[in-house]
């Protein structure tokens, strides 16, 4: 894991979960963090704007 993601974690999500006026934000946990690993986990594997990629590749097929 690159320490630049993991900075960027710290700096932006625990530094300000850890304010009580965020905390109503922060606290559904199972709505953001869950869904944040598992595109972290999808990024990870394929190559950025892979689907936006294949999607224009099937329309200029397409139209030929």
């Amino acid at each position: 894991m690159n320490w630049g993601y993991i900075s960027a974690f710290w700096t932006t999500v625990v530094m300000n979960c850890v304010q009580p006026v965020n905390w109503q934000a922060c606290l559904p946990v199972q709505d953001w963090l869950f869904p944040a690993i598992g595109d972290y986990i999808r990024f990870k594997t394929e190559e950025p704007y892979a689907s936006e990629k294949r999607a224009l590749r099937s329309i200029q097929m397409d139209d030929r």
